[in-house]
């Protein structure tokens, strides 16, 4: 297949681990309709810190667990999380986890993290983005 037939078969897999996560703020605006596919930790050449209000998965030398939800997900939406995540300085980069054989996406910041972030305890962040409030209703209202 290719041209458009692919582009409208064409799933990605998507590792999220932060405000995209299922109940936090920006999981239905952006996920609220994919396939969700696993979650839990994956292992990666990155670490995840975070604080209070949001997460932020930057390069690392070693390979650590980091604790993502999994979701397959079309172009359009990979088009809108790339949008999104990119206003932030992320971007999307495809990585094989530890001893798995598909690929999965997942957006990492070039770092370093800022002074108040701490290293995210087993991988996992679960803090609420109360911050990202503003940033979301800005990308829903350049995307009418």
């Amino acid at each position: 297949m290719t041209g458009p037939e692919k582009a409208a078969t064409e799933r990605t897999l998507i590792g999220v681990y932060g405000t995209l996560k299922r109940g936090h703020a920006n999981h239905a605006a952006f996920l609220g309709g994919s396939e969700f596919v696993r979650a839990g930790a994956i292992r990666i050449p990155f670490r995840l810190f975070g604080n209070e209000e949001y997460p932020m998965l930057v390069p690392a030398r070693e390979v650590n667990p980091v604790v993502v939800e999994t979701y397959r997900v079309d172009a359009e939406t990979v088009s809108r999380l790339d949008a999104f995540e990119g206003q932030f300085g992320y971007r999307r980069v495809a990585v094989v986890p530890e001893g798995e054989a598909d690929p999965v996406a997942v957006y990492v910041h070039p770092g370093p993290p800022p002074p108040d972030f701490v290293p995210a305890a087993r991988g996992e962040w679960n803090g609420e983005p109360a911050a990202f409030a503003g940033a979301l209703a800005r990308v829903q209202n350049r995307d009418r």
